[in-house]
């Protein structure tokens, strides 16, 4: 499963789940990228997100000083529709490779259509979206966003304030870039690939009813593990809900009614909400469960709750021979994504009826 801008910056300490959910409502309710609405929050500084992420993409950073001096016979190799409509702007040529800085390096649809239309081979470089809108402005004469605008100015008043007054030099094109490192190859592509959301993040985040948040998760969890279901957790009882046997579907899985009255691995999960991972207790409800899965004794099972509102909804089954426990992480993540996904489709049938 992709990492997300959110793994990346949790795991490096940068900011803190809490800021991240804002920024994220910010996004929603303002519009722009996320990483705009980090730093119009004061989260994070923009030449440390932009940095971050262009070492994480590997694709280059073009600071805001190198954006604002590029030579007008460089701007022209692309249209201003081309330009305003990807949210792109060309920095150099060199042969047939065009250096284009974007706010979205990982938009490789973006990237293929303007190497479609220039006939130039792209090398995508990275700035921050409130400085890319600002040189939008300037190059092409657009109005910059009262909003944009305003994080440039507090940005740029809060850089004066750290800045020593030095006397004025003429600015030189080539010496800025110089510290520009250019993408020679396509390998930079892969690492965006993997960086981007998932074709599953995509699907889940338009799935329109439960049939097809379950259907998705199984087809993920088909690829993962010999053997998976999902349980609806109901009225004190487990009940089997979706199934995959070495990626068959298990039609028998409706059969499973395992009450929670007494003790099996179900009940065990459903009561603690939370994971269990290892062999199953030989009790009677256990094996009424293997058996109508397709029977069998795995040495190890994984079980792990889907949590909706504060209570546990369904709980998703695997086994496989592999590690299980290496697959854990990926696992709690595509139940978080399957949780959001139902919560997203409750809001839209809730829109409905109002």
């Amino acid at each position: 499963m992709a990492i997300t801008l959110l793994d990346m910056l949790l795991n490096a300490g940068l900011i803190n789940s809490e800021q991240f959910d804002e920024a994220l409502r910010n996004r929603v309710l303002y519009g722009g990228k996320i990483g705009t609405s980090l730093i119009e929050l004061g989260y994070i500084g923009e030449e440390d997100l932009a940095r971050f992420l262009s070492d994480k993409l590997s694709v280059p950073y073009v600071p805001h000083e190198q954006l604002l001096h590029i030579p007008a016979e460089v701007i022209q190799l692309i249209s201003r529709d081309v330009a305003l409509k990807y949210g792109a702007i060309p920095l150099r040529l060199e042969r047939k490779r065009l250096s284009l800085v974007m706010a979205d390096p990982t938009d490789l649809k973006a990237i293929d259509e303007i190497s479609f239309i220039t006939g130039y081979t792209i090398s995508p470089m990275i700035t921050p979206e409130v400085r890319l809108v600002q040189a939008l402005g300037i190059y092409y004469q657009t109005p910059v966003d009262f909003r944009f605008q305003k994080v440039i100015d507090r940005i740029e008043a809060e850089q004066i304030d750290y800045i020593e007054p030095i006397e004025d030099e003429p600015f030189s094109w080539e010496e800025e870039l110089t510290d520009i490192e250019i993408v020679e190859d396509g390998g930079w592509s892969d690492r965006v690939r993997f960086f981007a959301p998932s074709e599953l993040s995509r699907s889940l985040s338009r799935a329109d009813s439960r049939e097809e948040i379950a259907d998705l998760m199984m087809a993920y969890m088909a690829c993962r593990f010999e053997r998976a279901a999902i349980f609806i957790i109901r009225n004190d009882k487990a009940i089997g809900w979706k199934g995959v046997l070495n990626k068959e579907p298990l039609l028998e899985i409706g059969e499973v009614i395992i009450t929670l009255d007494e003790p099996s691995v179900l009940k065990t999960v459903a009561d603690g909400a939370g994971l269990y991972l290892g062999p199953l207790a030989d009790t009677q409800l256990n094996r009424i469960m293997l058996e109508v899965m397709g029977g069998g004794r795995p040495k190890s099972v994984l079980l792990a709750p889907l949590i909706i509102s504060g209570r546990v909804v369904n709980i998703l089954y695997a086994d496989s021979d592999d590690n299980m426990a290496e697959k854990v992480p990926e696992v709690q993540k595509l139940l978080s994504k399957a949780a959001l996904s139902f919560e997203a489709l409750i809001c839209r049938e809730k829109i409905l009826m109002l």
